[in-house]
Order: structure tokens, then C-alpha cells, then sequence
């Protein structure tokens, strides 16, 4: 069960992850689970050290746990991670009309017809220690988009609830929405992966396609067979079948 036992607030931060980092860093760390939140980010980020636009109405948190606490090994950071997408994206949907069509885009972002609405950024400060950050717009308005992002967003579409449903959204609520939601998906991981891989699976926006990963070494094609036990995408290639761990999967070759 996941109980957070502190909870930080601010109304403007540089990034709720790199908060969190600084009070593990600490020579009396807080109790954990630790949950950081704001109101406005300043330096947000997503993987790679991308550059991530927070304003004001998104949600922002970054949670703190121990894996020892939570029965977790090393060898779950990538089913974590999807365990967290798939709680994020399971939030989303909640308070979706049935027409709107929500997915995952491995391994870690959250999109609305089509169109991404928030991430994950999993980080591991220490070998005992996870920070799992999520981004989700929420209440920001697309039209507050700073000039700087605005090549980046038109390769890249977005979107908002409040885009979506023309209201605001209780964000308090969909945060402790969100905490129920991802206690349940980490008890999967060590209870029964093989359905939180289904559960997975069935949303994922690339299983089924064609592929180009994108990664440090280079760039691997292929078609997707799925997602295995441990989270890594499953690609048939002219080489085999193999497992990709990490990259930028994008579909159309």
C-alpha cells in the first residue's frame, strides 16, 4: 500500500524531481513515501533532459519512495514506470467522455486523441531510492504556450483537459486519484505482471506497428510484437526478435 507520509508544496519550483533529489540528499531524508507538488515549474523535464513546459493548471508531482518499502527490486524500474503510465493514463480516461480515445506511448507519455497530455520521468538518485516524476495538463490553456516551445509542439501535438472538457479540473483530487491508482499498479508488479503487461499492451500506441527506435548507439527498425514480462518492447527485425529497453519509438518507417 502505498501511504505517502510527507508532502511538500510550491507555488513555483524549478522541478519537483530535482526537489525531491535535494531532500534525499539530506542528512535527515524525509519520511517516505515522499510527495513533492507545485504550482509552476521553472526548469521542468522530461527524459533525456528534454526541456518539459509547466505552467501554471498543470499538475506536477514528483513522488519519492524506497524499493525495499515497496517490495521492489532494480530489476522493476521499467515496469514501474509503465505501472505509473497506465495509472496516469487511467486517471485521464476517469474523466473522459467515452469518445475520447486515451493511450500510452512507450515507455513513458500519455496521450488524448492522439495528442500528448502528460508524462513520466523516472529517476534513481541512489541505488535504495526512486524519484517518479509525472506532468499532466490539466488547467493550463494551449494559448499560454511560450514562443520558445512552440516549434517543438506543432512537430509534436498537445492538449489539456480543460482543452478537452471546457472546465477546470480539481487538480488535489486527481492527485490522490492518481496515488490510489498507482498503489494497486505497484501490488500488480510483484502480485500478477503478466496482467499489468496486458492491461499495457492494449493501449499502447506502437504495438502493432512499424518502428524506428531511436537510441544512444543508433537507430533499430522493426515491427512490434508487444511488451515482455520486464516492460522492453518486443521488435521483429531481419536480425530476429529483439528487446528494447530505451528510446524514442516512433511509428512509420
Amino acid at each position: 500500500m502505498l501511504t505517502i507520509r510527507t508532502i511538500e508544496y510550491f507555488d513555483s519550483v524549478s522541478s519537483t524531481n530535482d526537489r525531491l533529489k535535494e531532500l534525499l540528499r539530506q542528512s535527515v531524508p524525509p519520511q517516505l513515501p515522499c510527495l513533492v507538488t507545485a504550482r509552476q515549474q521553472t526548469a521542468g523535464r522530461g527524459r533525456g533532459n528534454k526541456v518539459w513546459w509547466s505552467s501554471e493548471g498543470a499538475l506536477l508531482l514528483s513522488l519519492g519512495v524506497e524499493l525495499s518499502a515497496l517490495s521492489l527490486e532494480r530489476t522493476h524500474l521499467s515496469l514501474l514506470s509503465l505501472a505509473a503510465g497506465l495509472a496516469a493514463l487511467e486517471t485521464i480516461r476517469h474523466r473522459l467522455p467515452e469518445e475520447n480515445h486515451t493511450a500510452l506511448h512507450w515507455p513513458n507519455d500519455v496521450y488524448v486523441d492522439g495528442k500528448k497530455i502528460g508524462g513520466i520521468l523516472l529517476e534513481s538518485p541512489t541505488p535504495q531510492h526512486l524519484v517518479l516524476g509525472i506532468g499532466i495538463n490539466v488547467n493550463n490553456r494551449l494559448t499560454n504556450i511560450p514562443t520558445e516551445f512552440l516549434d517543438e509542439f506543432e512537430k509534436k501535438p498537445i492538449t489539456s483537459l480543460i482543452e478537452i472538457l471546457e472546465k477546470p479540473t480539481d487538480i488535489p483530487f486527481l492527485i490522490a486519484d492518481f496515488c490510489e491508482r498507482l498503489s494497486g499498479k505497484i501490488n500488480q508488479i510483484t502480485t500478477n505482471p503478466a496482467e499489468l503487461v496486458q492491461n499495457v499492451e492494449r493501449c499502447c500506441l506502437q504495438v502493432g506497428k512499424n518502428l524506428t527506435i531511436h537510441q544512444d548507439h543508433g537507430v533499430i527498425q522493426g515491427y512490434c510484437l508487444g511488451i515482455d514480462q520486464n516492460g522492453s518492447l518486443r521488435l521483429k527485425t531481419p536480425n530476429g526478435t529483439e528487446t528494447i529497453q530505451t528510446g524514442i519509438a516512433v511509428w512509420g518507417l
